[in-house]
């Protein structure tokens, strides 16, 4: 097997398939998309909501891979947002 790169690129390539999906979509999709299943996450109780929470954690972890980062402080936001949403995701569901 050949290591042609680091861990990231690896993980984007993989990736590509649902990039090339999203880019498909009509852009109002995403921008519609994303805020609803925020709100209906915080919104809906227990076990719903603590499943669409983790649904739009692992969205906003793939739409972060597709932007190149510019600084460190564009990493760490890259990398807290989502952990921060899979925490209420997760605060949810074992409530």
């Amino acid at each position: 097997m050949r290591d042609d790169g680091s861990v990231a690129s690896k993980l984007q390539r993989r990736s590509a398939v649902f990039f090339v999906y999203l880019h498909q979509l009509p852009r109002w999709v995403p921008l519609v998309g994303l805020p609803a299943l925020l709100i209906a996450g915080l919104a809906l109780p227990g076990v719903v909501g603590g499943v669409l929470l983790a649904v739009l954690a692992f969205l906003i972890w793939f739409a972060f891979l597709a932007s190149p980062a510019r600084s460190a402080s564009h990493r760490l936001v890259r990398l807290v947002v989502p952990l921060v949403i899979l925490a209420v995701a997760i605060g949810k569901l074992v409530s």
